[in-house]
């Protein structure tokens, strides 16, 4: 496990670590300068028992969990803390219909989830107290077209995008009220190459990238026009030791890890 004290740059600028060349698994990294986290660790288990246990012992250390992300074989998690968080809880189930009302009991609790990661047959969910949204409201649809009709109509009504997750046979988004975010957008592309071009592109538009995700065979990108960080980038890699070793390049060079999404290369 790693963990860094972090020290504050106001640097503005674009980085991108990039090791594709051919159709594969990869790991895909979100860093960011200038957020309010202080610390951070990783942690790492082939099971999800062993993350549970593993979780509760970073608790114990002061540290939340603010990234779950499943992929070959190997769960992880990215902690923090700086995070704002008052109090923090986490469920599975392999059967949506329980989770989810599993989830709205939570609710009742003060709790709000701000996570959701679906592997091995299992749908995860993180929570926390403290995050300062309003209304939160959990929607799963099964069809991709129902579900960009779903965020539509959300972002209508004034809602805002904090999660997405797909799996199981479902696009499970969560929104939110009294967020940071101001002007959000997305793309999906099963092309992950695409995905890169398109980055730029909205890192030139002014755009900043709030999440990566990828099921049933295609990424997400969640993007928003507030300016949260000074300088973000991203890495993609292939295996899980080198992009732990790409993880830690960008704590040298004082990154936080915002995201983690794990995919593939077509």
């Amino acid at each position: 496990m790693k963990w860094y004290q972090k020290i504050v740059v106001g640097i503005s600028g674009l980085m991108i670590l990039s090791s594709l060349s051919y159709a594969e698994h990869i790991w895909v990294g979100l860093y960011a300068k200038g957020t309010k986290m202080t610390a951070q660790s990783l942690v790492s288990r082939e099971y999800l028992g062993d993350m549970s246990d593993a979780i509760e012992t970073e608790w114990r250390k002061g540290f939340f969990l603010v990234d779950l992300e499943h992929g070959r074989r190997t769960w992880m998690g990215v902690f923090a803390k700086g995070t704002g968080y008052t109090a923090q809880s986490y469920l599975h189930s392999s059967n949506w219909s329980k989770f989810a009302k599993s989830a709205e009991k939570k609710k009742a609790q003060g709790y709000d989830l701000i996570d959701l990661e679906y592997g091995d047959a299992e749908w995860v969910g993180i929570f926390a107290k403290g995050t300062g949204f309003k209304d939160q409201v959990i929607v799963a649809d099964r069809e991709w077209k129902v579900f960009r009709q779903t965020i539509k109509s959300y972002w209508k009504k004034g809602y805002a995008l904090t999660e997405v997750e797909a799996g199981g046979g479902h696009w499970v988004g969560l929104f939110a009220k009294n967020t940071e975010y101001k002007d959000q957008s997305y793309v999906s592309l099963d092309d992950w190459s695409a995905m890169r071009r398109l980055i730029r592109d909205r890192w030139d538009d002014g755009y900043q990238v709030t999440k990566l995700e990828y099921g049933e065979g295609r990424w997400f990108a969640l993007f928003d026009k507030n300016i949260r960080w000074s300088e973000e980038a991203y890495s993609s890699t292939y295996g899980w030791e080198r992009f732990r070793l790409t993880l830690k390049k960008y704590w040298k060079k004082d990154f936080d890890i915002i995201g983690i999404a794990s995919g593939w290369n077509d």
